[in-house]
């Protein structure tokens, strides 16, 4: 076993790329608790294996496929190795299926390779697409230099210190024919990377300056703000440190929607989880369960499971921040207000851009609001209208901290960006070589949606798969593996 440990983390360096971990945290950590209880809504809707099912065994042959991969909604994953968030046919026959993966979090990869596994012995599906590597390179060799048990064993040990990713850990602790392909680009990837320590070397001082600007926006709101806009901005606090969920969030949300008369026709995913939670609280699911609900209930359940059903998870919040902007010029009362408001926006999303941990929906907020973004306007403002209220803040002068820095912040997320279109220029080389109809891509979660968009582009169906993740993120044990690669 000591021998298998060393020639498995002497030749780690074919898996550990690993650029996008934190992205991974946010979509998980937060996404996943505030939906804990939507998944499995849906879940329940889904006609899935019941718990009495046999558990996939490692090592197992595969089974006879018994469903129709031309039909999606017939693949399905057991619920407890996560869940099915997006789905969406396309026209050339082809099918992907999407595992977000959250890199270097050991209750994730587990997950991940539980998935993989599910999908190789109920559906075939063995071609897998990998980000972080950029050949065919894999362990599989390594199958003949041990026994079953001892791959368990180092297998183990490696994928809880982050040595390996969960595909990994399915590669050594099974038997099943697998084909690999890494769809990095290497220079793309060099570059991200590059630009990652770049940022490593001024984020410190960088996120003390954004922090200093936020603790000195947050008092300035007392004086500017109307009772409106503080309520709104202490539910989206709240929302953000998880000590109000989703669903409650929404609430507020909609509250403001109804007050206010805010047509949100365009936001029907937003619309659709409002509208579920006034249908629970209007049906009495036992009765439903023992079949003793009157007619108008059974009404009622028929419009809440067609409903559920079709919500869209991935684009619910993608719909998030405009119905929240929708809301805010609907509060805002003068241009002080609208100011504050853009700035604190700006300020938070900087914080998580420094700290890797933006979501796709900020990262796109960035792009279209660059100059929102200008650190000596934040203190001008925020020193101008403290004098004209009368308040002491400790505003920093070192905005340079974050403007000489920008162009290198933008240049790490634009690479991942180019990274998204290299994964697909690869996906399809290896595709077409291999005459495949199907594949498993393990993607982070933060390129979930150019991914999508540009597989959709070209004609493919695809499902994206998100890991069940509970447990924390080790960014630390995450940056010593990049650092180790």
């Amino acid at each position: 076993m000591r021998k298998l440990l060393k020639v498995l983390s002497a030749t780690s360096l074919v898996c550990i790329f690993c650029v996008s971990l934190c992205y991974a945290e946010t979509l998980w950590e937060k996404r996943q608790k505030a939906l804990k209880g939507t998944e499995g809504r849906q879940g329940e809707l889904i006609e899935e294996e019941s718990q009495e099912q046999e558990q996939v065994q490692t090592a197992g042959p595969i089974e006879e496929i018994s469903s129709n991969l031309s039909d999606l909604a017939t693949i399905t994953i057991p619920q407890q190795y996560g869940s099915i968030i997006e789905t969406y046919e396309g026209t050339n026959g082809n099918l992907i299926v999407h595992i977000q993966d959250a890199h270097a979090n050991y209750e994730a990869q587990k997950n991940i390779a539980a998935i993989a596994e599910y999908l190789i012995k109920n559906y075939n599906i063995n071609l897998i697409l990998r980000e972080g590597a950029s050949t065919e390179k894999n362990f599989a060799y390594l199958r003949e230099k041990a026994s079953l048990e001892a791959r368990r064993r180092a297998a183990e040990k490696l994928l809880k210190n982050a040595t390996i990713t969960g595909i990994d850990y399915l590669t050594l602790t099974s038997n099943y024919p697998m084909a690999f392909q890494g769809i990095e680009d290497k220079a793309l990837y060099d570059a991200n990377k590059n630009a990652l320590w770049a940022m490593d070397k001024f984020k410190d001082a960088a996120l003390e300056y954004v922090r200093k600007i936020e603790k000195s926006a947050d008092s300035l709101k007392q004086k500017i703000y109307n009772s409106e806009l503080l309520a709104m901005d202490n539910a989206k606090k709240d929302y953000e440190n998880e000590t109000t969920d989703l669903l409650a969030y929404y609430r507020i949300l909609n509250e403001f929607i109804q007050k206010k008369n805010i047509s949100v026709g365009e936001f029907p995913n937003f619309s659709a989880l409002v509208k579920i939670d006034s249908l629970e609280q209007k049906i009495n699911m036992t009765k439903i369960g023992n079949n003793t609900a009157t007619d108008e209930e059974k009404a009622l359940y028929k419009d809440y499971q067609e409903i559920l059903k079709n919500l869209n998870i991935n684009r619910l919040f993608k719909e998030e921040p405009l119905v929240e902007n929708k809301i805010k010029n609907a509060v805002t009362e003068n241009q002080d207000q609208k100011d504050l408001y853009n700035i604190s926006k700006a300020v938070s999303i900087m914080d998580k851009m420094l700290s890797v941990k933006v979501v796709p929906e900020e990262y796109a907020y960035f792009i279209e609001n660059k100059n929102d973004f200008n650190a000596e306007v934040w203190a001008d403002f925020l020193k101008k209208k403290a004098d004209e209220s009368g308040l002491s803040l400790n505003i920093p002068d070192n905005y340079y901290a974050v403007s000489d820095n920008l162009p290198i912040i933008e240049k790490f997320y634009s690479t991942a960006g180019e990274r998204d279109k290299a994964f697909i220029k690869k996906s399809e080389e290896r595709i077409n070589s291999d005459n495949a109809k199907t594949a498993i891509l393990i993607a982070g979660g933060f390129h979930t949606p150019q991914l999508t968009n540009l597989l959709s582009e070209k004609g493919y169906s695809y499902i994206v798969i998100s890991p069940r993740v509970i447990t924390k993120t080790d960014d630390n044990l995450y940056r010593q593996a990049l650092k180790n690669d």
